[in-house]
């Protein structure tokens, strides 16, 4: 097989998009591979010089200390593993999609890819063990597996003709392992270069199940509207926001990494009162695939933010408006078509939630502030209405199925 060139991998890497880092975070996993960010920057050209020095490195064939340099010489401060970070993944990126390209122009001589894990110390076990798995070039398998698999993925494809195929023997079927996809990253051919063009053209050329990639590429096009969607309805992040976000991620990505930076979005939009948009989609009739691929991210996300963060108080208290409890009547039924924040008990009016536990979101275990964030879709009873030291209280006691 004929080396990569600089010049496929230059192509890939100057195609990539630029976006600024609030958009990076609202952005879903689909479609970040298809862009390239770096957080801590607060402008575009920044961001541009540090990809540009990315694109030169590849053009030049240079290394990370040639890289390191051209970064500090623009005066731009951030942390050596996360240059390191930025260089080498983009650089595989670069080079996985010059891969790809090349293995399937030579496909008619070289039908088959054996999957090439470097077996050290420091290799991930869900790449380990894809080691040596030979399969199709056209197997619906390398359109989730194809390396890059993840940050700093160091795996490889090597094409081979059928006989070396056999010589090192085919996968068969029932033993390809059951590797679930890296939550954090995505990356496989459908997304190298435009998709409509090209899934299309692969559809059309392949011998393969098309049942399957047709229905693969409805559910890539629906994440895709589906990404774009939530991007729209998000709040715009300000220098507080953001701060926010960086202390909510740096608490909850320990506890579980899985969770989607669009979940700490949206549960930031939910705890600041910005959550219009999102509450009024998420109680609109579902009329699309994109919209209930959308609508179970966002019960997802918040369900694993909430496992993570789970209130432990058995009765919440917290501050309510007079047109919050205005039509609440004792012995009634009242399901939140919005997420309540339960917080401040200074109020003429307020709120108590008896069984509790559970149930919410304790701010203060992600170091979001103070008081309990209850999802949508909850539904109590109201038990009680009196006058309390003062205070007019409103006491709910959860329906739980």
């Amino acid at each position: 097989m004929q080396p990569v060139t600089f010049l496929e991998a230059l192509r890939f890497a100057h195609n990539k998009k630029i976006v600024l880092p609030d958009e990076f975070y609202s952005m879903d996993l689909k479609t970040r591979q298809m862009a390239t960010t770096v957080s801590f920057l607060s402008s575009l050209e920044q961001i541009e010089t540090v990809i540009k020095a990315v694109n030169k490195s590849i053009a030049d064939g240079g290394t990370f200390k040639d890289f390191q340099k051209l970064i500090e010489e623009s005066e731009i401060i951030l942390p050596k593993h996360y240059l390191d970070n930025v260089f080498r993944t983009n650089i595989q990126s670069a080079y996985g999609h010059g891969r790809w390209q090349q293995q399937q122009r030579n496909k008619a001589k070289r039908s088959y890819l054996m999957y090439s894990a470097i077996n050290d110390s420091r290799v991930r076990p869900a790449h380990l063990a894809l080691n040596r798995i030979v399969l199709p070039i056209d197997h619906p398998f390398w359109l989730t597996h194809y390396p890059p698999t993840g940050f700093r993925c160091r795996c490889t494809c090597v094409a081979l003709t059928e006989k070396q195929a056999l010589k090192y023997g085919i996968t068969p079927e029932d033993q390809l392992p059951e590797v679930a996809e890296a939550l954090d990253w995505s990356s496989h051919p459908l997304q190298f270069g435009e998709l409509e063009s090209l899934v299309d053209k692969k559809i059309s050329a392949s011998s393969l199940d098309k049942e399957y990639l047709l229905e693969q590429k409805e559910v890539i096009r629906a994440e895709w509207t589906a990404s774009k969607k939530l991007t729209s309805l998000f709040a715009p992040m300000d220098d507080k926001t953001r701060d926010l976000f960086d202390t909510v991620a740096n608490t909850v990505m320990p506890l579980d990494p899985s969770i989607r930076p669009s979940a700490i979005r949206t549960f930031l939009d939910y705890v600041q009162g910005n959550d219009a948009a999102l509450s009024g989609y998420l109680n609109s009739a579902t009329s699309s695939l994109a919209d209930d691929v959308l609508k179970r991210w966002l019960s997802t996300d918040m369900a694993a933010i909430q496992t993570v963060a789970s209130n432990t108080a058995s009765t919440v208290v917290g501050a309510a408006t007079l047109n919050q409890v205005a039509a609440y009547q004792v012995g009634q039924t009242v399901q939140l078509n919005a997420p309540l924040l339960m917080v401040d008990t200074a109020s003429d009016i307020v709120i108590k939630i008896e069984n509790a536990k559970g149930l919410g979101i304790d701010l203060d275990m992600l170091n979001a502030g103070n008081g309990v964030l209850f999802p949508i879709g909850l539904s109590f009873e109201v038990i009680s209405i009196e006058a309390v030291e003062g205070q007019m209280v409103y006491t709910l006691k959860p329906l739980l199925n």
